[in-house]
């Protein structure tokens, strides 16, 4: 019996590929849970073409993500703070902070997405990673000078 694939389904195939597969494993595995329809009449034109869409819409959101990355790398965030002895901050500067800065140039991110290991307590440059998306990290440089 042939089917199409609506889902990814290990050791068979991924959504949108039309396989053979036995009549009993069609019927009562594919089709029970809705991982697979039958490949008769326009059946097979239409998922092709939700599949084809899907992959257009990923395809353009990966694009604005990469942009997105590509303004967040050519960012430098300039932090002044109070300085005390020896160069240390009074306070920090913390991954909340970062994400108001960049939000104040127009780069709005999400504290969260800030992955700052502990927060920023010395003078200095630093790279700190910025998560767009799933597969997508920049860097935004942050330096961090005597408020004065």
């Amino acid at each position: 019996m042939k089917v199409i694939l609506t889902a990814n389904v290990p050791k068979l195939g991924k959504a949108g590929d039309q396989k053979e597969v036995a009549g009993g494993y069609a019927k009562n595995f594919l089709f029970a849970n809705g991982l697979a329809i039958p490949a008769i009449g326009g059946a097979a034109s239409q998922v092709a073409s939700g599949i084809a869409s899907r992959a257009a819409k990923q395809d353009r959101q990966r694009g604005e993500a990469e942009g997105f990355a590509q303004r967040i790398s050519s960012t430098t965030l300039t932090m002044g703070v109070k300085v005390g002895e020896g160069g240390k901050l009074f306070g920090s500067i913390t991954n909340k902070e970062i994400a108001e800065a960049l939000d104040r140039r127009g780069i709005s991110v999400e504290k969260h997405q800030v992955m700052l290991d502990e927060p920023l307590k010395q003078l200095g440059s630093y790279k700190v990673q910025i998560k767009v998306a799933a597969h997508l990290v920049a860097e935004v440089t942050v330096v961090v000078e005597p408020k004065g």
